[in-house]
C-alpha cells in the first residue's frame, strides 16, 4: 500500500505543477499528513507521511519545465538543413513524422514532416529542403519547432549496432508479412506485431479512427500484454524452474519492446510487466495498482518530459481504467467482461484523444469488443507467416490465410463503424482544464461504482 502511495504521490506532485496549481501542493500534504496522524499517531504512520510528502515534493521539483529551448534566428530564414533521425519515423500514407537534430545551420531539435520517400530510418543522416516554423502548441517541449521538408537526401547512418540491427528486422518482418498476407489486411497484421503499419491507405487508417482502433498498431500495452499472456503459455507449462519461466517471460516482453522501438506505452508496460513478475520472483502476490504507478512514476523521474507524450499518457490512462475495472467485473459472466473492458479503457482515454486530436468514437466500445477476441489470432498469424516465409514462399501465403481471416475481420469492423454518421465526429479540442476536470468526473463515477459493487 504505501509502495502506491510514494508512486501516486510523485504523480500528483508533476500533474499539480503542470497544472499550474502548485500553491496547492502544502495544504494538501498538510491536511493529509494531519488525517493520517489523527487515524493512527504512531512512529509508522509519521515516517510513511514524511515518506510521502517527500514523494509529493520529489515529483513536483521534477515536473520544472526548466527554461524552453530557444530558438536560433538562423532556423527561421534557411531553407537548407542537415541533422540525425532520432527515433523510429512514423510512416503515414501521405507523409512521414520522425524527430530530427539538427546540426546545421544551427544546433536544435525539431519535429519534421518528411515526404513518405525516400524511406527513412532511425540514426540517418539526412538533408533537408524545407521551412521551419515554431510550435502551434501542445508539441514536445523538447523541440525547438517543426520542420516541414519538400525534399530529402540520406547521406548515410550512423545509428549504433542494436538499432541497425532492429531497423532490418522490422523492414524484412513487414515485408514478409505483406507479400504473405493482401491488402488491406496485410498493414494491419505487420502493424499489430511490429508497430510498423506504413503500409496501410488513407481510407483504412480513417476507418480505423473512426473505430477507435488506433491502439491496435499503435504498439501500446496491450500488445505487450498479448504476448504476455502468449509467452505465459508456452513457457508456463513446462517442467522448467519458476525462476527460469520468469526470466524467459521477462526476456520475451523486452525482446517484444526492443522490436516496435521502446515506444513509451511500450516501455511502460514492459517496466510494469518487470514490477510484477519482480514481485512474483520473490514471492509476493501481483499488484497491479503498485505496478501501474511505479512504472509510470519511474518513467517520469528519469525523462520528465515523457509524460507530454501521446501514447504514454494515453497507456497510463487505460492502463489505470482497466486495474480498476478488474475487481469488479473479475466474477462477472464473460459477455459482462467482453464489454466493461473496452468501455472502461475507451472512457478513460476519451478526455485525452479530445484534448489531443478533438475526435471522439461513440462505436469504439462495442467495435473493440467486437475485435477483441480475434487479435491474438491476429499476431498468431503474424508470427506464423514470418516463420514459414523462412521455409518457402508457398508455406508463407498458406499461412497467410490464417492471419488473413481476422485481419479481414477486424477492417470490416472498422469500415462499419466509419460508414455510420453517429459513430464518431470532430469537436474543437478540450483544453487542459477541461480535461482535468473530465477525469475527476470518472473518478466521481468509479467511486460510486465501487461502492454499489462493494454493497451488491
Amino acid at each position: 500500500m504505501l509502495g502506491a502511495l510514494l508512486a501516486g504521490a510523485i504523480l500528483i506532485g508533476v500533474l499539480l505543477r503542470d497544472a499550474g496549481v502548485g500553491w496547492l501542493a502544502l495544504p494538501l500534504a498538510t491536511s493529509a499528513a494531519l488525517a493520517a496522524l489523527g487515524y493512527r499517531p504512531d512512529r509508522t504512520t509519521a515516517a510513511g507521511v514524511a515518506l510521502v510528502v517527500a514523494a509529493l515534493g520529489l515529483g513536483y521539483w521534477r515536473a520544472d519545465p526548466g527554461t524552453p529551448p530557444p530558438v536560433p534566428p538562423s532556423l527561421t530564414t534557411a531553407r537548407s538543413f542537415t541533422g540525425t533521425i532520432q527515433d523510429v519515423p512514423r510512416r503515414y500514407p501521405t507523409h512521414t513524422r520522425a524527430t530530427v537534430l539538427l546540426h546545421s545551420p544551427a544546433e536544435a531539435r525539431v519535429i519534421a514532416w518528411l515526404p513518405r520517400q525516400p524511406a527513412v530510418a532511425q540514426g540517418d543522416v539526412v538533408t533537408l529542403t524545407g521551412r521551419f516554423s515554431r510550435h502551434r502548441g501542445g508539441a514536445d517541449p523538447r523541440s525547438a519547432g517543426e520542420l516541414h521538408v519538400a525534399e530529402v537526401a540520406v547521406r548515410g547512418n550512423v545509428a549504433p549496432a542494436w538499432q541497425r540491427l532492429r531497423t532490418r528486422l522490422v523492414s524484412g518482418i513487414v515485408t514478409r508479412i505483406e507479400r504473405g498476407v493482401p491488402q488491406p489486411a496485410g498493414p494491419f497484421v505487420a502493424g499489430v506485431l511490429t508497430g510498423e503499419d506504413g503500409g496501410m491507405t488513407a481510407t483504412t487508417r480513417q476507418a480505423f479512427r473512426a473505430a477507435g482502433f488506433s491502439h491496435l498498431t499503435a504498439v501500446s500495452g496491450w500488445n505487450v500484454t498479448l504476448v504476455g499472456a502468449v509467452l505465459a503459455a508456452i513457457v508456463g507449462g513446462g517442467r522448467l524452474a519458476r525462476s527460469w519461466v520468469l526470466l524467459l517471460h521477462l526476456a520475451g516482453i523486452w525482446a517484444f519492446a526492443y522490436l516496435v522501438g521502446l515506444e513509451p506505452s511500450v516501455t511502460r508496460a514492459a517496466l510494469m510487466a518487470t514490477l510484477a513478475l519482480g514481485a512474483l520472483w520473490r514471492g509476493r502476490p501481483r499488484d497491479a495498482v503498485t505496478a501501474l504507478a511505479w512504472s509510470a512514476a519511474i518513467m517520469v523521474l528519469v525523462q520528465p518530459a515523457i509524460r507530454h507524450h501521446v501514447g504514454f499518457q494515453l497507456s497510463v490512462a487505460s492502463s489505470a481504467a482497466l486495474v480498476a475495472v478488474a475487481p469488479m467485473v473479475a466474477s462477472r459472466p464473460a459477455w459482462v467482461r467482453l464489454l466493461a473492458t473496452p468501455l472502461a479503457a475507451q472512457l478513460a482515454a476519451t478526455p485525452l484523444l479530445l484534448h489531443h486530436f478533438g475526435q471522439y468514437s461513440l462505436a469504439a466500445p462495442l467495435g473493440n469488443a467486437l475485435v477483441a477476441p480475434l487479435i491474438p489470432s491476429v499476431m498468431a498469424g503474424a508470427v506464423a507467416v514470418v516463420l514459414a516465409s523462412l521455409v518457402h514462399p508457398v508455406l508463407a501465403d498458406a499461412a497467410g490465410v490464417l492471419a488473413w481471416f481476422p485481419a479481414r475481420a477486424t477492417v470490416a469492423v472498422a469500415e462499419w463503424c466509419a460508414r455510420a454518421d453517429w459513430a464518431w465526429d470532430r469537436v474543437p479540442p478540450l483544453r487542459w482544464g477541461g480535461t482535468l476536470m473530465a477525469y475527476a468526473m470518472l473518478a466521481v463515477l468509479y467511486g460510486l461504482a465501487w461502492w454499489g459493487w462493494s454493497r451488491s
